[in-house]
């Protein structure tokens, strides 16, 4: 059964990169431009969380910190992604499991996806 990855970004193009990307590797992704697949996280149950950090409805950071205190998702990776310079103290801050800055290469992506789904 195939790894499930949720995707949100606000960049409807890099969206669609990632989800492509990633469904290219075998993944099952489900991509949003906003944060909705969170609220019912539990229906999904991802491996593993793509955030990026500006959203629409909020920032990934502060959806991640709330994600890692709930002790039914505690356990999801998350990984932010985002262009914003303090993205390292962010990512330690909201206690995601790592994060890839923007602009990315898609090698260090995927590497990132697998080292965070074994």
């Amino acid at each position: 059964m195939a790894k499930k990855i949720i995707v949100i970004e606000d960049n409807h193009d890099i969206l669609d990169m990632i989800a492509y990307i990633l469904e290219d590797e075998g993944y099952e992704v489900l991509s949003s431009l906003n944060s909705e697949p969170l609220k019912d996280i539990e229906v999904h149950g991802p491996d593993l969380i793509l955030l990026d950090d500006w959203l629409p409805d909020g920032y990934g950071h502060r959806l991640c910190a709330k994600l890692k205190e709930n002790p039914d998702t505690s356990h999801v990776p998350v990984l932010l992604i985002s262009s914003v310079i303090n993205l390292p103290e962010l990512a330690k801050k909201s206690n995601a499991d790592g994060y890839i800055t923007k602009p990315f290469d898609i090698n260090h992506l995927i590497g990132m996806v697998k080292l965070h789904l074994q």
